[in-house]
């Protein structure tokens, strides 16, 4: 069986590597909730996302990031600030951002498996940093369409 081209297989192990990065650290966050991240923990997300994860604790340190959940589908949609006071990017953690840099790094150039405000996102979560807000879910698929309309 052929192996997968190495612009593919890449991402997919980085990715992985990831998921079970962030899998350790929500069981060591739930055992031991007031902890800092373990420094082998952040050593190793730190090689597998380079300078979006340094960038994803300075988002989560600043605060303001915010879960939507839809009251009903249970479905979450993240709102996570930008450099600017007005940037507020939505974001899916596993599969999208409204920001740039998703676009061009991620998605266009394949240099990056996420952006910073991917991160962010779950980082915040684990680490119970982020505001949760349940709303209709029509409440969600409005914010989705503004973003379309943007």
């Amino acid at each position: 069986m052929p192996s997968a081209p190495q612009s593919v297989s890449k991402p997919l192990s980085i990715a992985k590597a990831g998921e079970a990065c962030f899998a350790g650290l929500q069981d060591f966050m739930c055992q031991n909730p007031n902890a800092e991240i373990p420094d082998e923990t952040l050593a190793s997300l730190h090689m597998l996302y380079g300078k979006n994860f340094a960038k994803a604790l300075e988002v989560v340190d600043s605060g303001g990031i915010t879960c939507f959940v839809g009251e009903r589908t249970g479905r979450t949609l993240y709102k996570v600030p930008g450099r600017r006071p007005a940037d507020q990017y939505l974001v899916f953690p596993a599969h999208f951002c409204s920001c740039q840099s998703f676009q061009f790094d991620v998605v266009g150039r394949s240099e990056a498996v996420c952006c910073k405000h991917q991160l962010a996102a779950r980082l915040a979560t684990v680490l119970k940093r982020v505001a949760i807000v349940t709303t209709c879910d029509i409440e969600l698929a409005r914010m989705l369409l503004e973003q379309c309309d943007g």
